[in-house]
């Protein structure tokens, strides 16, 4: 057989070997796609049941009659050791990531100056979130804050949730689990009664009724519409500004001026 002739059936046989790989290569990438896309089904199936099994715990706990949490005459949580001193509020969403920036920057001040007896604070919890992104974050996280207030540690476990906090499109908070982990880096609190209040969402009530209260307030004669909202004995507390939250002595002063009394 002449050369050239070998050579022509030499690269025929080498063009249908690059084919016959080209076609099992096709077969197999549209086979992985399509168990990928199974796979995807599966899971976007799973999750909306399992979405829709917390929502009907929640709905069924939710029901029950409204209990607060220990030591509260109303929906918020006061934190202070001056009984007359005027009550800084904050309207806060445990899944908001504005509400984590202004407690990082800002938080230590709020502390210190109820430690010093200069205000009172009242934590009015809102879950407003988990409407808006889904899921059930900002509901649980908050059932979970009240269960620690119940056993005598809510402000500790406040500061270690939005230490952790998740990005609020994960829910992170809306594992159960992931709470109760989360609650072993405050000294004391787990235990049999606060990881049972935890899972059974024993706050349910208490949160729907912060939430309905939040969705109502005004401050001087306006709406609250968001969070992070303070105020400071009935008046507007400013806490942003364009490139953040404002400095913590800025803050401060602001805080220490509203709380003078009037002459």
């Amino acid at each position: 057989m002449p050369p050239s002739t070998r050579t022509r059936l030499e690269a025929d046989r080498t063009a249908r070997r690059a084919a016959e790989r080209r076609k099992r290569t096709l077969v197999i990438s549209t086979a992985v796609v399509v168990v990928l896309a199974v796979a995807a089904t599966i899971g976007i199936v799973v999750g909306r049941h399992t979405s829709a099994a917390d929502e009907a715990d929640w709905a069924s706990v939710a029901r029950k009659d409204l209990r607060l949490p220990s030591a509260q005459m109303g929906t918020g949580i006061r934190y202070g050791r001056n009984a007359v001193a005027p009550i800084l509020v904050v309207y806060e969403d445990f899944r908001c990531p504005i509400c984590r920036e202004v407690e990082t920057t800002l938080g230590p001040t709020i502390q210190r100056l109820a430690d010093e007896g200069t205000i009172r604070v009242e934590f009015r919890i809102a879950s407003f979130l988990d409407g808006k992104l889904g899921g059930n974050g900002s509901k649980y996280a908050a059932n979970a804050a009240g269960c620690a207030q119940d056993a005598g540690a809510f402000k500790a476990y406040h500061d270690v949730l939005y230490a952790h906090q998740p990005d609020e499109r994960s829910d992170g908070f809306g594992s159960r689990t992931r709470l109760l982990e989360l609650a072993s880096q405050v000294d004391g609190l787990r235990g049999e009664a606060f990881d049972r209040c935890v899972r059974d969402l024993a706050f349910a009530p208490w949160v729907q009724a912060s939430q309905a209260e939040f969705a109502h307030a005004q401050i001087g004669g306006r709406r609250v519409t968001g969070t992070p909202t303070l105020a400071l004995a009935g008046r507007p507390v400013e806490v942003l500004t364009d490139r953040g939250p404002v400095a913590p002595e800025t803050f401060a002063a602001q805080l220490k001026a509203l709380a003078a009394p009037t002459p």
